[in-house]
């Protein structure tokens, strides 16, 4: 009796975590950013309603297919989500705000000297946009297309980040 009774205490208590872990808030950082972008793009329905805040640069972005342009908030990361090249790549973003976003600085550098921002707001929907672009092969394309997937997000609050020197543009974890 005493088992079944720590048995549906124990289940009670996991189901009471699951429940309100729903439509909670995230904020990313370096140890949580790469994690949370891979879990988000397996199950984004998790994510919905959510209050979502980060760190991140702007990077400018064309698909090389539609032509069609992205201004996106990002970090980069090896194999990154959605990236099926093997090669670093970045993940995060395509930005959508109604107010004015700082210009991208040295999107192609590996320097942390980038236009970084801090932004809260919201997945716009569940399914993400794939985007084309070229493929490179230790840092030289390779003639090919890779796709990636970002999800729209609806920024809520953009502010730009002056000191950035806590903050890494290359994310592993």
């Amino acid at each position: 009796m005493k088992h079944a009774i720590k048995t549906m205490l124990s289940v009670l208590a996991v189901l009471g975590i699951l429940l309100t872990g729903a439509g909670c808030d995230y904020v990313l950082n370096e140890r949580t950013f790469f994690k949370t972008m891979t879990n988000m793009l397996a199950f984004p329905s998790s994510y919905m309603g959510s209050t979502i805040e980060l760190d991140c640069f702007v990077y400018e972005l064309t698909d090389v297919e539609s032509g069609e342009e992205y201004t996106l908030g990002v970090r980069k990361c090896s194999s990154g989500v959605g990236c099926t090249c093997g090669n670093d790549t970045i993940i995060g973003f395509i930005l959508d705000y109604d107010g004015a976003i700082p210009a991208a600085k040295n999107q192609s550098e590996d320097t942390n000297d980038k236009a970084w921002i801090h932004i809260a707001g919201k997945l716009e929907s569940e399914t993400p946009e794939t985007i084309a672009i070229a493929a490179y092969t230790d840092g030289v394309p390779n003639g090919q297309t890779e796709y990636i997937q970002m999800f729209r997000f609806l920024v809520s609050s953009l502010t730009a980040i002056e000191d950035y020197s806590s903050l890494a543009y290359y994310v592993t974890d």
